[in-house]
């Protein structure tokens, strides 16, 4: 996950890393709601079930043999939006997985300074983005992936004033085109989530962001753990276990979900927010 995303999904999972930061003002982003119906997300497809397949796995290995894959066929298919696409989706899926045992703290960004391989796949998803939108793509997905893209490179309030509103539209496109993405619905609970109170934290907003999207991808652990993130801050340690057990049931390979969930049946104070160690792994297994 991250200090974080960490999602966004990704998913998912967009704005994670600098998502507080990213709050500094109210727009058409923040203003998308919950979709009054939920619906499973579409089963994936081709190297779509690859990448997700990769993802599930939390492993270094497959994440960066599933990218090398996408990025050789978006050589082979200079004219294919998708293949653009889906390598901007496999390097945000690694930077990710790179932030995999980073904690998850409220207003703080992953990092002062970003790690040069970082910046190196955010570089090259940035670069995919363009190329896809370049050939045609104008998917809420792209809008979403590029959000989480901008997120991540978020290092501190100069940063955030930087990125900030092309995050926002980014977003807020992505609604338009597509409310019910629950991707999205992750990437607007974040949002709300890690927002310091002054900059319009929201967390019963964000549990409900986070619930729609539990119920539509049945295969993603990361709803559930940001539920579980949103209980422990309103001080209810019992459902936070509860939504942990759902996440760690969802996807056992998440070593993040299992040694949060020791420390929260343990009674720490700080669960989420510090770095999990390879002994605490050991542990959990």
């Amino acid at each position: 996950m991250s200090r974080l995303l960490p999602a966004l999904t990704v998913c998912c999972v967009i704005a994670i890393g600098g998502t507080a930061y990213s709050m500094l003002s109210d727009s058409a982003a923040d203003r998308i709601g919950i979709p009054g119906k939920t619906t499973s997300a579409a089963k994936p497809v081709d190297e779509e079930a690859e990448l997700l397949a990769a993802r599930h796995s939390c492993s270094s290995e497959a994440i960066d043999a599933i990218v090398q894959k996408l990025r050789r066929e978006a050589d082979e298919k200079p004219k294919d939006a998708r293949a653009a696409r889906l390598l901007a989706h496999g390097l945000l899926d690694r930077v990710l997985q790179r932030n995999h045992l980073r904690g998850l703290a409220v207003g703080k960004p992953l990092y002062e300074t970003l790690p040069a391989e970082l910046l190196a796949d955010l570089d090259a998803c940035a670069l995919a983005i363009t190329r896809a939108r370049e050939l045609g793509d104008t998917s809420a997905e792209l809008f979403r992936l590029e959000a989480a893209m901008m997120s991540n490179r978020i290092t501190g309030l100069g940063t955030a004033l930087q990125w900030n509103g092309r995050i926002q539209a980014a977003l807020a496109q992505a609604g338009e085109l597509d409310p019910n993405d629950p991707h999205l619905q992750v990437a607007l609970g974040l949002r709300k989530l890690l927002a310091p109170k002054l900059l319009g934290q929201d967390i019963d907003k964000a549990l409900e962001h986070f619930e729609f999207a539990a119920k539509a991808l049945q295969d993603d652990e990361r709803p559930a753990m940001f539920a579980a993130m949103a209980n422990f801050l309103q001080q209810k340690r019992q459902q936070a276990i509860a939504w942990l057990e759902q996440a760690a049931q969802r996807n056992p390979n998440n070593a993040f979900v299992r040694v949060v969930l020791a420390r929260c049946k343990r009674g720490e104070e700080n669960p989420f927010g510090r770095d999990v160690t390879e002994a605490e792994v050991n542990r959990a297994k």
